[in-house]
């Protein structure tokens, strides 16, 4: 949309906003306390410059690696000249990767799943350009977890109103991209144009969802063909680790993990402590090991046990020696947990920086010395963007009562701090002093007390309690007629509640920030496609601050 005038972004520091912990926040502003647990400052240009030169030291297969990303990234659609360029660029051993990546929420998850991928997009190119060699995007595609309760449902805005969208729960322990949707995705597809509020886009919309949402889809390939359609000709490389010529390049991680879980444990626990010492938290509680193993049954936690591992929740147990012929025989059987799945990242691709989430973040600052143990360099840690889209009818209600975003936050009952609001403003907007005038009333009355007490008192010493008992109920009454007053006041301006509510739905909708819960569906069915890439252009690659994008 060239002619289109450009996005105004506002800014808001992380602390104004809440939900954020003060590891990130401290992380975010650069403070020496936070950077101290990683291994390169994100915000300096020579830092990731250096950081993309220790990636892509680091021996790996190339040739491999760039082979199978030209074959997956053609079955999922995403084989335009911009990304064949970047999977070449990566046999060249002076190349490096921004790395991000997400689980496989339904139709794309929520929006900071474009954020993050946008992030990275931008953040490569900026990088080739700082360091002069070529840096490639890259989207790790999370398919080997199994929780499908975390994935199987989306949000889209009906009217004003967030509208669920979900697959049909189960606790099947199948990796969710090995999942095959049926005919629950047309259904689930129905429900959607159902929700969407009728567009011009509408149609084109849901005609490119079900392209990439289909029976005898998986999730994993849905999920990719959807995001090479929203990055088409971006350049953005998309990666399954879930094939055995993958995971034979990174079986060298899983055989430490075999043989010497507790070094990796180790490294986990001094970590957590020394970060808890510093008044900040841990963000993974360190386990006895980290790997999954793929059964007939599903994906289970290989759990160190003496000489060996048990599957938990299954009876059956493996030797080391077991395993790591098993591991010889059929690498891609073996997955990594939260704590693994950035060393097995960074071993496959020459990562230089990856762009994550205020949690990835917290999980980064226990890794340093894991990334130690395993002979990997730690990339930059680069926070994403994060984002909140306002509308514009949502920026007249802004504007019209002079609110900012942490004004609508709803914190622990988004009922009560929507009360709470309109009891303000509605005193704000009075044409009466409603609270100034029941102030001086109490103080009338503490005065009266206060004069007649002595009086009282000097007549009949009992009678100090009475004049105190007059006074709590003088107030009592006087809180019950400011309540009927304010409630009467609210009443009279009944569309102020009723506006800011809208306003809280689509920046909080269920409680959640906007970029946390809804997708980003309900903006391409409002604006269409062109202004995805306005919006995404906007976004600032300076992440040290909550963006607020007007669309």
């Amino acid at each position: 949309m060239p002619d289109a005038p450009p996005l105004t972004t506002r800014r808001l520091a992380f602390g104004r906003l809440g939900g954020f912990s003060e590891l990130f926040r401290r992380y975010a502003e650069g403070d020496e306390a936070a950077l101290r647990f990683f291994a390169h400052d994100f915000r300096d240009p020579g830092a990731l410059h250096a950081a993309a030169g220790r990636a892509a030291t680091l021996d790996r297969d190339r040739e491999t690696l760039a082979d199978v990303l030209a074959e997956q990234n053609e079955r999922w659609g995403n084989d335009g000249e911009a990304v064949r360029a970047n999977v070449e660029a990566l046999r060249d051993p002076a190349s490096a990767a921004v790395v991000t990546g997400q689980q496989l929420g339904l139709f794309g998850g929520p929006l900071y799943t474009v954020y993050k991928a946008a992030t990275a997009v931008q953040l490569a190119r900026q990088m080739t350009e700082d360091t002069g060699r070529p840096v490639v995007p890259v989207f790790w595609l999370a398919g080997e977890d199994h929780d499908f309760e975390e994935v199987r449902a989306t949000i889209v805005l009906s009217g004003r109103d967030p509208a669920p969208v979900a697959l049909p729960a189960d606790d099947a322990r199948t990796p969710v991209g090995r999942r095959v949707l049926g005919p629950e995705i047309d259904a689930a597809l129905a429900d959607l144009e159902r929700a969407l509020h009728p567009t011009s886009f509408t149609p084109d919309l849901l005609a490119a969802l079900r392209h990439s949402y289909r029976p005898g889809a998986t999730m994993r390939d849905a999920f990719a063909s959807w995001m090479a359609h929203l990055f088409a000709g971006s350049g953005l490389v998309i990666i399954s680790v879930d094939d055995a010529r993958l995971k034979r390049l990174v079986a060298p991680v899983f055989r430490q993990e075999i043989e010497r879980p507790e070094e990796t444990l180790a490294r986990l626990t001094e970590a957590g402590e020394a970060l808890l010492g510093a008044g900040f938290h841990q963000q993974v509680t360190p386990l006895p090991g980290n790997l999954f193993l793929m059964e007939p049954e599903g994906r289970f936690t290989l759990d160190p046990d003496g000489d060996g591992f048990v599957l938990r929740g299954l009876d059956r147990r493996y030797t080391k020696a077991e395993l790591l012929a098993l591991l010889d025989d059929e690498p891609e059987r073996f997955s990594p947990n939260v704590v693994l799945r950035p060393i097995v990242e960074d071993r496959l691709l020459p990562t230089a920086a990856y762009v994550a989430g205020p949690g990835e973040a917290a999980y980064y600052a226990q890794l340093r010395g894991v990334y130690d143990a395993f002979g990997v360099p730690m990339p930059a840690v680069y926070p994403r963007a994060s984002v909140t889209l306002v509308e514009p009818t949502v920026r007249r209600v802004l504007d019209g009562y002079d609110l900012a975003l942490p004004d609508l936050a709803p914190g622990p009952s988004p009922e009560q701090a929507l009360e709470a609001l309109h009891r303000r403003l509605a005193l704000a907007l009075s044409a009466h002093a409603v609270e100034a005038a029941f102030a001086d009333a109490l103080r009338q009355a503490d005065e009266a007390v206060d004069a007649l007490k002595p009086l009282a008192v000097a007549v009949d010493p009992t009678l100090e309690r009475s004049a105190e008992a007059t006074r709590a109920a003088l107030r009592n009454a006087l809180g019950r007629l400011e309540t009927r007053v304010v409630r009467a006041e609210k009443r009279n301006h009944a569309l102020v509640r009723e506006r800011i509510a809208k306003a809280q739905a689509a920046l909080y909708p269920t409680g959640t920030p906007q970029e946390r819960a809804l997708s980003v569906l309900s903006f391409l069915n409002t604006y269409g496609p062109a202004l995805l890439a306005q919006w995404l252009s906007a976004l600032d690659l300076d992440t040290t601050t909550h963006q607020v994008i007007e669309v």
